[in-house]
């Protein structure tokens, strides 16, 4: 691949006058500078130029890091609704009533089986809307399937025993 000078004489935007003159006055140039400038001259832009390069691999790698994030993000997202989806099981119709506060003061009933009942007060089991927030479905999941979700979706989880999901219990 020839110069750029050579690219431009091809395409006849420098003609071949101007050419030898832009040469003629490229080496007068060199000439005044001397070999010490020159390459000092070629050291500083080869500086600038790896400077340059160490700035774009740290962009490309701050932007890998942001991408790998996100990632992580929606696969923990996508991993905590399929264990809301296959983890979470019915109340059912148990004999013992169950009663929880809401944050806006409402007072849902539960009806739950008395082992259930024990196993909610231990801090074994929590209280999760089935659905979005809006929906007042509920639903028992385990205490340790909890902790992952109240990470990610802390609206769902409504009701836990004190202390079992540290400061985010319900």
């Amino acid at each position: 691949m020839g110069s750029l000078r050579d690219q431009f004489k091809k395409a006849n935007i420098l003609s071949a006058k101007d050419a030898k003159r832009l040469a003629h006055e490229e080496r007068v140039e060199r000439k005044e500078k001397g070999r010490d400038v020159l390459e000092a001259e070629k050291a500083a832009r080869e500086a600038e130029l790896a400077k340059a390069r160490a700035e774009g691999r740290e962009r490309d790698r701050d932007r890998q890091a942001e991408v790998e994030a996100q990632r992580k993000l929606a696969e923990e997202r996508a991993a905590c609704e399929a264990l809301l989806d296959t983890e979470v099981r019915d109340c059912g119709r148990g004999p013992v009533s169950w009663h929880f506060e809401l944050p806006d003061g409402r007072l849902p009933l539960l009806r739950m089986t008395d082992p259930d009942r024990h196993q909610l007060m231990s801090g074994h089991l929590c209280i999760v809307r089935r659905r979005g927030v809006e929906a007042h479905v509920y639903g028992l999941i385990a205490t340790q399937h909890a902790k992952r979700v109240v990470r990610q979706f802390p609206e769902r989880i409504v009701w836990s025993a004190p202390g079992t999901l540290g400061k985010d219990a319900g």
